[in-house]
């Protein structure tokens, strides 16, 4: 037996340097920290291609303190310009200056954003691999919704605050260097700009608490909301033939809208706080300059130079105050995507890969138990007991009520459900619980809930020969694309020829056992005859085990044994 394996994850494409830094800022947003640069001598490579978070800092201090320097260039040349003189060289020191704050501005916000994009990218890789290693009942204890949320919705929220962000943090940094200046200047202006900026931090820590809550709230009414909408649109057919359950779906639909508006209004009411507080103080700080800078101090020269400074401030405070509420929606998506991540893990477990087992001769399942839990975590229905042997060649029929436990048996025996009690075994050696991986791969399933994937996945140029081969034998080729490694166009489908595509794909994976759940019922009489006198008889002959659960009752005779489904308990009826 080859030993176990952890979890190894696919590695994606994309600069490891990058999605180190990317890293290194989602851990920052999410942990709350700061960016601080670290010494280290700077080369203009290091500035404008930032690797790390120090690196962004000095690239964002760059950029800030070149905006900075505007100002600076344009208060001089304003004294010169009252003075009735003119700089050529003041002019050229402001275009030059102009010209690397936007490059550096234009490098912070593109670097980032790249660097993220691309942490992202390995973030939603990892997790995708591990949630593939979690078992069935674990992704229905998770339920769709939140895997579905967990492995894309919440990048697509994160993804939206990126550049704004980005933007913030240089405002930050930027406001920080005009203040700087601004003291230079102006003691009293610097002090009053000092009140503003704090006044801000205090509002914004204010309702950050009640953001984070109102912002739970509305993604749990939009997932609600999205829920309503994926069965209005998977159960359309059973909605038009139901006036009293359309209405009933669209009630619920109307109720959880509202939710959604009503939330959505709330986190807009307490954003808009924020933003007219902002905008407030900012107006409020340059009236001060004009109105009260001179009765404080008696300044009487140079408020000229004060005020264009204050006015180039407003700028990074509404930057500032723009990338609050960003800076919280980002907050709240990365924990969201931690915490999803954290629960697959709980759920994750070493996994052998187990020996080859495709030369079997004979698979037991033996006193099989396993019961599903109910909404309150509590065991519900189950299978009791379960035993039955499936020899190499054979065409075994499982019959039963709906609802007797057929699929669930059948589950349990292909690996995809854990035994409570009982055990597996391969030729008389029972095998780990849940089985490996390699005791899955024995089994091609065409399960009543069945999927069919865009592209035939996991075939190679000798599978996709078994495919053509199997839909010609299953008269469905004609309504496929030509190029079948192309997308199948399922959607194109009868009921019946997606069934007939989904058997011929799993016959082309070429596994030597075939199980099939009640495939036959969605077929016209003439296909049901090929199947059960024809088709399976094939199969058998070149040593496939057969499977098939069945209610036909006329064909009961094309099998070499038969098992009954009873209230959870399966018995061998004598043929």
């Amino acid at each position: 037996m080859r030993p176990k394996r952890e979890f190894d994850p696919q590695v994606s494409e994309g600069d490891p340097a990058q999605k180190r830094l990317g890293s290194a800022i989602l851990y920052g947003f999410s942990r709350g920290l700061g960016l601080f640069p670290k010494p280290g001598r700077l080369t203009l490579s290091r500035l404008l291609k930032p690797t790390c978070v120090p690196d962004l800092g000095l690239l964002a201090l760059s950029s800030a303190l070149c905006g900075t320097c505007i100002v600076y260039v344009l208060n001089k040349e304003a004294s010169l310009v009252q003075n009735q003189q003119f700089s050529i060289l003041w002019a050229l020191l402001f275009v030059l200056v102009l010209i690397a704050y936007r490059a550096g501005q234009k490098a912070l916000i593109s670097r980032t954003s790249s660097a993220i994009e691309q942490a992202l990218d390995e973030w939603r890789c990892r997790i995708s691999e591990k949630v593939a290693r979690i078992t069935l009942r674990d992704t229905e204890e998770l339920s769709r919704g939140r895997l579905l949320d967990g492995m894309s919705r919440s990048y697509e929220q994160l993804t939206q605050t990126i550049v704004p962000l980005v933007a913030g943090l240089e405002a930050v940094i930027l406001l920080a260097c005009m203040l700087a200046y601004l003291v230079t200047l102006s003691v009293v202006a610097g002090l009053m700009t000092v009140v503003v900026a704090g006044s801000l931090v205090i509002a914004y820590l204010n309702i950050a608490s009640g953001m984070q809550g109102s912002m739970a709230e509305a993604r749990e009414a939009d997932a609600h909301l999205a829920r309503l909408s994926e069965d209005m649109v998977d159960g359309f057919k059973e909605l038009k033939l139901s006036d009293g359950k359309l209405r009933s779906l669209l009630k619920d639909t109307v109720a959880a809208s509202g939710a959604v508006a009503k939330h959505r209004s709330q986190t807009s009411e307490i954003i808009s706080q924020l933003i007219s507080t902002g905008n407030s103080a900012s107006f409020l700080l340059a009236g001060s300059i004009v109105f009260l800078l001179p009765i404080l101090s008696g300044y009487e020269s140079g408020i000229s130079r004060i005020v264009t400074a204050v006015l180039f401030l407003l700028g990074p405070i509404g930057g500032v105050v723009g990338a609050a509420q960003q800076y919280a929606t980002a907050r709240f998506a990365i924990g969201s995507i931690k915490a999803f991540e954290e629960r697959v893990d709980n759920r994750l477990a070493p996994e052998d890969d187990g020996p080859d087992y495709t030369n079997f001769h004979s698979i037991v399942i033996a006193h099989g138990n396993y019961n599903h839990l109910s909404c309150y975590g509590e065991p519900g229905f189950g299978v009791h007991d379960i035993s039955a042997t499936f020899v190499r060649g054979e065409i075994i029929f499982i019959t039963g009520a709906n609802g007797s436990g057929k699929t669930t048996a059948l589950r349990l025996l292909t690996g995809l459900y854990p035994l409570k009690d009982g055990s597996i075994l391969i030729d008389g050696q029972a095998i780990s619980n849940p089985p490996p991986q390699s005791y899955r791969n024995l089994f091609a399933t065409v399960f009543a809930d069945y999927h069919i994937f865009a592209k035939a996945y996991g075939l190679d140029d000798e599978g996709y020969t078994r495919l053509e081969r199997s839909l010609n034998l299953l008269q469905v080729r004609d309504k496929l694309p030509a190029n079948l490694s192309e997308e199948l166009n399922r959607d194109a489908l009868s009921t019946g020829q997606q069934k007939r595509l989904a058997l011929g794909i799993a016959l082309a994976e070429d596994r030597p056992v075939l199980l099939l759940d009640e495939w036959a019922a969605d077929q016209d009489p003439e296909t049901r005859e090929r199947f059960y006198r024809e088709i399976l008889p094939e199969l058998k002959k070149t040593g496939k085990t057969i499977i098939a659960v069945t209610h036909d009752e006329r064909y009961f005779d094309c099998a070499d044994r038969r098992y009954h489904m009873d209230e959870g308990r399966l018995e061998q009826v004598l043929i």
